[in-house]
């Protein structure tokens, strides 16, 4: 049997996939009580931005206008 580079690589990449996708962790279940689990992503997301600190400079100007 030959095999040209292309169906080499095409295998290759193949059986790299399979290998991946077999040692995916499952998925999450949903949360009970979705509301409760957003504000806790909102904590959590709050307090990880807290530990930086931004110069004024960072911020981008700009107005609101109504």
């Amino acid at each position: 049997m030959k095999f040209t580079r292309r169906k080499l690589a095409v295998a290759a990449l193949a059986s790299a996939g399979l290998g991946a996708r077999s040692m995916q962790a499952p998925a999450p279940t949903p949360p009970e009580d979705p509301n409760a689990a957003a504000k806790e992503q909102g904590n959590k997301n709050s307090e990880t931005l807290a530990k930086f600190d931004l110069p004024m400079s960072t911020e981008p100007a700009f107005q609101f206008k109504p």
